[in-house]
């Protein structure tokens, strides 16, 4: 018929006959639908029919090695279905017998049938025992040869093509066909027609049984998906088990320049890379399944060592040039006809008569060049240069350029369609999500004028294995912590004084637990540190002093000591060295205050009989190569340690950061109204700001200063021995510092500075506006954008994290002022006039925004990647939330909702502790594995909580009588993102 119209149109037949035709057409369609689903519907009756009488009743009868109830639960709910979809076909069939095309109607026959609660029972009963199903076929076949035999002889005696197994899955296969056959028969069914309504109404009702038994199939699938990430967690030794996560595939691979097999772990909202435990003697073990959206994946069960672990977002598919040129070589074969044709010119130059050595020569080395460039094409094999990606990976500590090589061209194309389309769902699943507001949390001021001014979560769980979120308020005289624990139920349990602390806190820094040597025994290594007296030596330098390098050592090598199982104990173990690693993410040895590798300064620490060890030879002093300043406030003498800490390597800590220059370390699982163990240290000045980075931590101070300090070898910290480092002045100090793609930004006032930690040096500096009296007051990056705000500023700034370019300024003004029509006059022009950005904090996608009137503002970031330039970029859309404070927003912070269970579980109750691992993780191991494994993604669950004066509901137009009493009381607003 189609053939005929396409003729007929081609001849320049008028459109009243094709009008006709295409009625016809039709018409035709929707007969040979109706025949279509006739026919499916009479083969699925076969289908069933072959299962029951071919195989179900054999079983049962014939095969005494079976027993009656393992089949039952194997063809579980087949004979009911089968009875039911016996009377559905006859009804098809009276129907389909006497058809007329104008009158006949299908529309009723099948809602009768699939809205009747026996037939949904039968589908919903048979979908959840699937699974359960699937496993018993596999063990019967696995386990009991003779079941083996028995159903190959079924097989073919039932003269079916299709195997017992691809039968049994027809039941949940057949209802998504029902609703694709219905939508084009509705299509091709004229709305005049009777069977239009009637086939409206079985499309609605078949709609709603596909979603019924969708929902038991995401139900199992998420089981899958769950099982698959724990067994997972036990290959890699990582968190894994979240949510809305799923493993997608993983790709054996080479990193270019790096020996040995590496392996590309991809996941729904995360890559993880990782090698292989090298052994000495081959070991036999099965494969585990993995459960992926294409269906099943197998992985070889040997353990691996987890290098990167990034969220799907850090990662980006580098189409530079060089890809481009590596594709398009030189051609060996011409190369091969240039070479012939230059020795043909070679001969002919020696028959001539006429001097000729420089020709000779000039042709000798054309030759010599030709053949050079066919070695190198011969050795480059296009076939694998097409295997190869280049990848760009951006995490504060760094940034990763890897080149990977797949095994395959195709394997490649697929790796990057994956990673790709995770990419656009992950993006369509976040812009449906909303942030959901929770509660808000009055908290009570133990002292009149309690202001809020930091926040952070700690790292890893406390000691019940919940997240906690420590806030810092003060009234200027007394520094108070309030402790924020977030599960079961968001809830205050700490009020207290920080002790000891006599100032306002000005920030706050978590400092994860040491990751060099990662033992699964609780055997941390704890030391003592004994309060002394100020040292006399200390390295200290000016910017324009020479450079000392504080670069670690790359030439050590790092042993991994992991709990063994029995079967493992008589294998050699050797882990990869640090040459082997991919990126530098390894701990290095070598102190970064140190000459030749010797350590200037002894960290003076006690043993286990509580002695002091002797001193070691210290070498000569370091010469301050600053000039003597005249000022005595500029001048930074050394820092005096007061307090006992017992230190554990193995345990995150908290590092306070108060006006009166003192720094306060806690141990995050301690009781700080409590302890005894905690540490201060005194400096001459404020501490503006501590950053956490590479294993190291840097903290700012009013004069200037930048101070390091570091972890020895052990992972303890020494904090008597700080570097120090002249970055700013007293009139340009750091008043900001972020840790972005590797480097240190520093904001000096109204310069930002970009620091190399490792050299302290200052890469590169611009300036952020031209005001000196306006510093640069928020700083927050994600991925390679870097958003900043300056002080009585309404202005959000975007810079290029490694190119430094200004990229974007977006105004908060006008949402702001959209929030605060509802308010009196008087109170909005006042907050409208005074209007700053008070605080930044990024969740996922989206930069939230605390502002001098209370409103909270979310921007959805634009993606920037490693070529985004200026003006390439479209104004992101700011959006109000309705929940806010009364006054100024003190401060935003975030914490991941997962935490760590005790025991990992996998499919059917079982724990498993394979390959040498324990089935219950002890509460050190918890902590151990959630600092290791803190990766936010945007699959993440995030809880957003913002502080400040008060709790305004801006929807709220109606006056309130008690609006205005809680005006000055600090309030916690909590959101789920």
């Amino acid at each position: 018929m189609e053939k005929m119209v396409e003729i007929l149109a081609g001849l320049g037949l008028t459109e009243p006959v094709l009008e006709y035709l295409d009625n016809v057409s039709d018409s035709d369609k929707r007969y040979h639908i109706v025949e279509e689903l006739c026919k499916n519907e009479q083969e699925y009756v076969e289908a069933l029919s072959v299962l029951k009488d071919k195989y179900m009743l054999p079983l049962k009868t014939s095969c005494s090695s079976v027993d009656e109830n393992l089949v039952d639960n194997i063809f579980y709910m087949i004979p009911e279905i089968l009875m039911h979809h016996t009377v559905y076909r006859n009804a098809l069939d009276r129907v389909w017998t006497n058809w007329d095309s104008e009158t006949s109607t299908m529309g009723n026959v099948i809602s009768a049938t699939f809205s009747k609660q026996t037939v949904i029972d039968c589908y919903l009963s048979f979908v959840e025992n699937y699974k359960t199903s699937g496993k018993v076929i596999e063990n019967a076949l696995t386990t009991k040869s003779s079941v083996q035999k028995f159903i190959e002889q079924c097989h073919k005696e039932s003269g079916n093509k299709l195997s017992m197994k691809d039968l049994i899955v027809r039941p949940i296969q057949r209802i998504p066909r029902y609703e694709l056959l219905l939508q084009r028969l509705i299509e091709h069914t004229p709305p005049g027609h009777p069977d239009f309504p009637l086939l409206k109404e079985a499309e609605k009702v078949m709609h709603d049984f596909a979603i019924k038994l969708g929902t038991v199939n995401e139900s199992q699938h998420e089981e899958d998906q769950q099982a698959t990430l724990k067994r997972l967690e036990l290959l890699l030794i990582t968190d894994l088990a979240v949510p809305d996560r799923q493993y997608i595939r993983h790709d054996m691979v080479q990193i270019m320049s790096k020996k040995d097999q590496w392996c590309v772990w991809t996941f729904s909202d995360l890559i993880i890379i990782s090698s292989l435990k090298r052994r000495s003697g081959p070991v036999t073990r099965k494969s585990i399944i993995l459960k992926s959206p294409t269906g099943q994946d197998f992985a070889e069960n040997i353990k691996h060592k987890v290098w990167l672990k990034v969220g799907l977002d850090a990662v980006e598919i580098v189409k530079s040039p060089t890809n481009l040129s590596r594709r398009n070589t030189v051609d060996p074969e011409q190369l091969e006809e240039d070479i012939g044709v230059l020795n043909d010119v070679t001969e002919l130059i020696t028959r001539l008569n006429c001097p000729h050595s420089s020709l000779e020569e000039m042709a000798k080395d054309m030759l010599s060049t030709l053949n050079k460039q066919l070695s190198e094409a011969m050795l480059r094999n296009p076939t694998a240069e097409s295997n190869k990606v280049d990848v760009l990976v951006t995490t504060q500590e760094a940034i990763y350029p890897l080149e990977i090589m797949f095994s395959s061209g195709e394997k490649r194309i697929a790796w990057e369609a994956a990673v790709s389309d995770a990419k656009q769902k992950l993006a369509q699943m976040f812009d449906k999500r909303a942030p959901e507001f929770l509660t808000p949390l009055p908290i009570t001021k133990t002292r009149a004028g309690m202001q809020f001014s930091c926040a952070a979560p700690i790292d890893g769980v406390n000691n019940s294995g919940y997240r906690e979120v420590w806030v810092c308020n003060s009234d200027g005289y007394v520094g108070h912590m309030c402790l924020l624990s977030l599960q079961p139920e968001p809830i205050v349990t700490l009020n207290t004084p920080v002790p000891g602390c006599n100032a306002r806190i000005l920030c706050i820094c978590a400092v994860p637990a040491y990751s060099g040597n990662f033992r699964r025994k609780s055997s941390g290594k704890k030391y003592q540190h004994q309060v002394i007296s100020q040292h006399p030596l200390r390295p200290r330098v000016s910017e324009d002093s020479p450079q000392l390098s504080v670069a670690e050592g790359e030439d050590g090598t790092e042993e991994e000591e992991e709990e063994k199982s029995a079967e493992e104990k008589s294998e050699s173990e050797s882990e990869s060295s640090d040459e082997d690693t991919p990126f530098p993410i390894i701990e290095n040895n070598e102190d970064p205050m140190s000459v030749d590798g010797e350590s200037c300064y002894p960290f003076t620490l006690m043993d286990e009989e509580g002695k002091i060890p002797p001193p070691a030879d210290l070498p000569e002093p370091l010469p301050d190569p600053i000039t003597p300043n005249p000022d005595p406030v500029v001048s930074n003498p050394d820092p005096v340690t007061v307090g006992s800490w017992i230190q554990d390597s193995l345990k995150s800590t908290m590092w306070l950061g108060t006006e009166d220059g003192c720094i306060h370390v806690f141990q995050c699982t301690d009781n700080i109204k409590t302890t005894k163990n905690k540490l201060k240290i005194h400096h001459e000045s404020p501490v503006y700001c501590i950053v956490y980075l590479d294993n190291k931590v840097f903290a700012s101070l009013a004069n200037g200063d930048l101070i390091v300090y570091k972890r020895d070898t052990e992972g303890i910290w020494d904090a008597e021995n700080p570097y120090t480092r002249s970055i700013g002045t007293v009139q340009f100090p750091i008043n900001k510092m972020l840790a972005v793609a590797g480097k240190l930004w520093c904001g000096c006032q109204n310069v930002m500075k970009v620091i190399n930690p490792l050299t302290l040096s200052t890469e590169t500096s611009f300036q952020v506006i031209a005001d000196t009296d306006r510093c640069i007051q928020c700083l927050v990056c994600s991925g390679q954008g870097v958003w900043m705000a300056t002080q009585q500023s309404s202005k959000l700034l975007l810079y290029h994290a490694t190119s430094y370019e200004f990229l974007l300024e977006v105004s908060i003004a006008q949402a702001v002022a959209q929030k605060l029509q509802s308010a009196d006059d008087i109170i909005r022009q006042h907050k409208a006039a005074c209007l700053r950005i008070t605080s930044l904090m990024v969740c996922k996608d989206l930069l939230w925004v605390g502002t001098s009137a209370g409103v909270i503002l979310t921007i959805t970031m634009p993606r920037i990647t490693s070529t985004t330039m200026r003006g390439s970029i479209p104004a992101p859309t700011v959006t109000g939330l309705v929940n806010g404070h009364t006054g100024h927003v003190r401060f935003l912070t975030c914490v991941e909702m997962t935490v760590t269970s005790p025991s990992v579980k996998v499919e059917g109750g079982e724990e498993e502790g394979e390959d040498g691992l324990s089935e219950n993780l002890a509460l050190h191991d918890i902590h151990r594995r959630s600092s290791m494994a803190a990766t936010t993604t945007l699959a993440s669950r995030m809880l957003v909580i913002s502080g400040g004066d008060g709790y305004e509901d801006f929807r709220n137009n109606a006056a309130n009588e008690a609006a205005g009493r809680d005006d000055s009381t600090n309030h916690l607003l909590i959101w789920q993102v």
